[in-house]
């Protein structure tokens, strides 16, 4: 239980109650996800909270993503009659896209929120939304400390809120393995276990991560592996697409 509380900060508390207060006065929460993990990266209680402001499903990272899984993603998620688009928040396009999506189901003024676990990247979504880099970004979950107000000619007003993240899904190894939830360098010696099962069924790689390792050099004095070195450029290299496009879940799973 400790675990968890301490993965539940304060500040998170907080912005559930920053939402539930913002809402009645909001168009719409943009709430993104990670492609890979659509389902489990999402802020599960979010829906209760938002009251009747809309909600539009952003997708980020779908270039990482499977494209057939992203495909039948969308389709699941338009079938529970929520809007959803599926994009790269670096793509110079993601603005127009993120715009249009807006424009079909709002009319202005646009008063948004952008809402997401950790490192889903919900800052880097909104830098590309407000043309500029204001919004602090990093690799460290909970970057972002309190709601912050771009306001924007046109009608557009965005609220940048800090990650907020359901707890019972802290423990589940692929958000650690996507870098939502910290890992310890220990886990990683066993989340590369599960990474390897799955890239090897894809992609020509040798039999063992391991192998993998020596092959790349990752060795200490005297010529032994160093397997945590090992594991943690396989982590990396997974999160960044280096072994393909790769979705961790199917529609309709748990």
């Amino acid at each position: 239980m400790g675990k968890r509380q301490s993965w539940y900060p304060g500040h998170m508390v907080a912005t559930q109650r920053t939402i539930r207060e913002l809402a009645p006065y909001l168009s719409a929460f943009i709430e993104v996800i990670d492609a890979r993990a659509p389902n489990i990266s999402r802020h599960q209680p979010l829906q209760q909270w938002i009251g009747r402001a809309q909600l539009i499903m952003v997708m980020n990272k779908a270039e990482l993503a499977d494209p057939d899984a992203t495909q039948r993603w969308l389709s699941w998620f338009q079938s529970q009659g929520v809007t959803t688009l599926a994009i790269s928040a670096q793509n110079p396009r993601a603005k127009i896209e993120v715009e249009k999506a807006i424009r079909r189901v709002l009319a202005p003024p646009y008063r948004l929120a952008v809402v997401g676990v950790p490192n889903v990247g919900k800052s880097t979504l909104l830098n590309k939304m407000v043309g500029g880099h204001r919004v602090m970004t990093g690799a460290k979950p909970g970057v972002t400390r309190g709601p912050q107000w771009i306001r924007l000619p046109g009608g557009w007003e965005w609220l940048d809120l800090p990650g907020v993240v359901t707890p019972r899904h802290s423990e589940d190894w692929r958000l650690k393995v996507l870098g939502i939830v910290p890992s310890t360098a220990e886990e990683r010696i066993l989340l590369v276990d599960k990474i390897w099962e799955i890239v090897t069924s894809r992609i020509s790689l040798p039999e063992n991560w391991r192998d993998w390792g020596r092959s790349r050099g990752y060795l200490k004095t005297g010529g032994v592996l160093d397997e945590q070195r090992t594991a943690d450029a396989i982590v990396l290299a997974f999160q960044n697409g280096k072994f393909g496009r790769v979705t961790l879940e199917e529609p309709g799973e748990g």
